[in-house]
């Protein structure tokens, strides 16, 4: 359903150009000459911040009323499942363009965001829109990864990822704590309903992007083989692609451990520091406004450890930044301690969407994005679900021990897998 994603300036295969050294400077200077990425920019600024919105609100609906971390853990599972259907959704990322794709996605979501802010159902049903929402949307992602290569050029694809995540991530910074102000002066209703119209107001924004011809054949001139086919395919592609299958396995593990901490910071925000509604907004923003400060570090930092060495020390440092969130004596501290560990994300994860757009083959490229990236949604998923009667047994703090030494060991297997990937004479382009 409401995305936040953690999508970010990604950097070479090979190598940092010099073109993009600057990060997300240089990618303003598209904006002016690309009008199809300024349009897409546009829509990755609105949205997201009615998704982080809803998001934050339905989080503290929930445990308003249940008073349950398993409630609340429930809540987010059913968010992150729906990447299981990555294989799927890839294919149609594919076989549809991605502005037509975008519209209709949008506005099916726009019309479930809005039948929740009318009923607030239960949370069973509420479960159920929750998942429906995140289904529609699992293909969308990777249509958006479709698109950048379709509105720049080659060199500029670096720049352009980067202001695609920094623009996205502006709105997880300032979701947050305005749906915890808005939550506490009006209730639930008043947030989602804003969701549904940002979800409106992006549909223009897509309508307007470049649309691709279908590609219902293959090179020798046979019919495209079956949607299942063409999702097997996918598959087997990062199967037999060393380095991805490498970096995503290590990436699963770590986020199996580390998105917890999203259903941990509302109960150590009012369990453990006694705060409010404002508090657990402010704290839910902390990664993302570290993430925001990391995006000019990335090309610099990228270039002395390489791109699998900026990998693991980005997996350790978000580790460490949830270790010092345990150990936080105060709200601020955490606070600190959280945009650590968002200060680390750039490092690890944006060095893989531009990899895989510059080495994945056009007509494949939808459905390699959604399965690498379903994989993340999916090991969230279950993180989510051991996270919520982890943290009813324990406390916030214990927790937050538990997630942390869980990603440095998601960090030591993606060192050990990357090593005998380049041992095997199969390592990375740039590593």
């Amino acid at each position: 359903m409401f995305p936040v994603p953690c999508r970010l300036c990604p950097v070479t295969s090979r190598n940092v150009s010099p073109e993009c050294h600057s990060g997300v400077v240089a990618g303003f200077g598209l904006v002016r000459r690309s009008p199809g990425l300024a349009g897409l920019l546009a829509a990755q600024t609105i949205s997201p911040l009615g998704d982080a919105m809803a998001t934050t609100a339905l989080i503290l609906h929930v445990q308003r009323t249940t008073g349950s971390a398993t409630a609340v853990g429930l809540l987010l599972f059913a968010q992150a499942i729906p990447p299981l259907a990555a294989p799927l959704a890839g294919v149609i990322a594919d076989r549809f363009s991605p502005g037509r794709l975008l519209g209709v996605g949008w506005l099916i979501q726009a019309v479930l965001a809005g039948l929740v802010a009318l009923l607030l159902p239960p949370l069973g049903a509420l479960l159920v829109v929750v998942f429906l929402l995140a289904l529609v949307d699992t293909p969308l992602s990777a249509a958006v990864g479709r698109c950048i290569p379709a509105v720049v050029a080659d060199d500029d694809l670096v720049a352009a990822n980067a202001m695609r995540s920094a623009v996205a991530e502006l709105g997880t910074v300032l979701g947050p704590p305005l749906a915890g102000l808005l939550f506490a002066v009006s209730g639930t209703r008043l947030v989602l309903g804003l969701d549904a119209l940002t979800f409106l107001a992006v549909i223009p924004l897509a309508l307007r992007l470049p649309t691709s011809a279908r590609d219902t054949r293959d090179t020798n001139g046979r019919s495209r083989p079956s949607f299942f086919r063409d999702a097997r395919d996918g598959l087997a592609f990062i199967r037999h692609t060393p380095y991805i299958l490498a970096v995503a396995v290590g990436f699963w593990v770590v986020v199996l451990f580390s998105a917890p901490d999203d259903l941990i910071l509302p109960f150590l925000a009012t369990v453990t520091f006694k705060a409010g509604p404002v508090a657990v907004g402010v704290l839910l923003a902390a990664a993302s406004a570290g993430l925001l400060a990391g995006l000019p570090l990335v090309g610099p930092v990228g270039r002395r450890l390489g791109v699998t060495g900026a990998i693991v020390a980005g997996f350790a440092v978000m580790a460490t930044g949830n270790l010092l969130t345990a150990a936080a004596p105060w709200l601020m501290a955490a606070f600190a301690a959280q945009a650590l560990r968002g200060l680390a994300i750039p490092l690890a994860d944006s060095h893989v969407t531009t990899y895989l757009q510059r080495t994945t083959p056009p007509a494949m490229l939808g459905r390699v994005l959604a399965n690498v990236y379903g994989g993340v949604g999916v090991a969230a998923a279950v993180g989510y679900l051991l996270g919520g009667p982890v943290l009813d047994a324990t406390s916030p703090r214990t927790a937050f021990v538990i997630v942390g030494c869980g990603g440095l060991a998601g960090a030591a297997v993606t060192a050990i897998l990357l090593r005998r990937r380049s041992r095997a004479g199969a390592a990375a382009p740039g590593s």
